[in-house]
């Protein structure tokens, strides 16, 4: 049974095949950089990688807090989410150069020279060695497609049968799979982000990187649904009430990021500790606290205040221009999140950073776009379903 009405899958085929070459151009541009400046543009392929690996693990994070914790404010999402997760398969291919050609370039403790002369790269080497860091690429992208394709595959069953133990084993799954996420994404962060600063090192980094996936899933998700729910099937679940708690949430999560990021920064201050200082000091020249400053004007403030006012949560149109401009406030954040490290004296924006963008975000939308046709946009036969015109009135 599909909702989706000629005109909007017309659409979404075009833009699909668009993204599609547009990736696979950026990744070809980018291939041919890497030969050129292969540290630099390895380093900005990582970061546009952080980006859109956000949307994937976020999804497949939300999926299953919404299985677990209820409720109709997840439930016009839920196929967009399963699309997304589902994703994490193609990611696990785009870390390939990163794992193949980047790990000299990108983290000094890959080096086994440099790594010998260092004592404190030393000492942490029975963690951070290359075999190790490869073997747990394997179990993150195992354990997280597991859940991604599980969840989906009952949720395929429920279309099907609708079963009612399909819900108890989406409970069943969703419960130990949010403390999976929570211990992998957090070695993730370690792994992948963390330890590009190999001397630094902060408690509140994998929590801030686990929300920072679900904040971007959210935002992403928000785009989505205003964009691809046309049609009078499926408009009729996007209520101003639905719309205003899935806003009430997106205000929830700026507000919830803002603290752990000013309590990062708060203990790190507070403590003064020579070995956590520079972290922060990179980021206070260079040009880079010009971004710090956007980060707290545009991430936080601006929609602290719109979101705070009636009308942007309940309307589309606001909803969705706020939503866009986070998108874009959200990449701003992972390249802070690295940029400084990479170039500690003086802000950069290398080319490699925009056609990684390109490549990278191209084919993952591409695939996503994909995976969302590839089931109904609603879950036909969940028995929240029922709930959605009365939650409308």
């Amino acid at each position: 049974m599909s909702m989706i009405t000629p005109e909007v899958r017309e659409k979404v085929d075009k833009v699909q095949s668009f993204a599609l070459i547009a990736g696979v151009i950026g990744l070809l541009v980018t291939g041919g950089l890497i030969a050129v400046q292969p540290k630099e543009t390895l380093q900005s392929y990582l970061i546009s990688f952080l980006y859109f690996f956000s949307f994937s693990l976020g999804s497949l994070a939300l999926l299953m807090i919404q299985h677990v914790a209820g409720g109709v404010w997840g439930f016009a999402m839920r196929r967009l989410l399963e699309a997304g997760a589902r994703c994490l398969l193609l990611l696990a291919i785009l870390f390939l150069p990163i794992l193949l050609l980047g790990l000299k370039e990108i983290y000094v403790w890959a080096d086994h020279e440099i790594a010998q002369k260092d004592h404190i790269i030393e000492l942490k080497s029975g963690y951070l060695n290359v075999p190790f860091f490869t073997a747990r690429y394997f179990i993150f992208f195992g354990i997280w497609s597991f859940l991604a394709l599980a969840l989906s595959k009952l949720s395929k069953q429920e279309d099907e049968t609708a079963e009612a133990r399909i819900g108890f084993w989406f409970k069943a799954l969703s419960g130990p799979g949010i403390m999976a996420f929570a211990i992998t994404g957090g070695l993730a962060s370690v792994d992948w982000a963390m330890s590009v600063d190999v001397h630094w090192y902060s408690t509140m980094y994998p929590v801030l990187f686990c929300f920072g996936t679900i904040l971007s899933a959210m935002i992403f998700h928000i785009v989505a649904m205003i964009l691809l729910y046309q049609g009078p099937d499926l408009e009729k679940h996007l209520t101003k009430n639905h719309l205003r708690d899935v806003g009430s949430f997106f205000l929830g999560f700026i507000i919830f990021w803002a603290y752990l990021t000013f309590s990062q920064y708060l203990l790190i201050w507070a403590a003064n500790l020579k070995e956590e200082v520079p972290y922060f000091l990179n980021r206070s020249e260079g040009g880079w606290q010009l971004v710090a400053i956007s980060l707290g004007l545009g991430h936080f403030l601006l929609p602290f205040l719109v979101l705070l006012t009636r009308d942007a949560k309940r309307i589309k149109g606001n909803l969705l221009k706020v939503a866009c401009f986070m998108l874009f406030m959200r990449f701003v954040d992972y390249f802070f999140l690295l940029g400084p490290s990479f170039s500690p004296k003086h802000f950069a924006f290398p080319i490699g950073q925009l056609t990684s963008l390109v490549g990278i975000g191209g084919l993952w939308l591409g695939c996503f776009l994909w995976q969302w046709k590839s089931m109904p946009p609603i879950p036909v036969r969940d028995p929240r379903i029922l709930q959605q015109p009365i939650h409308g009135v």
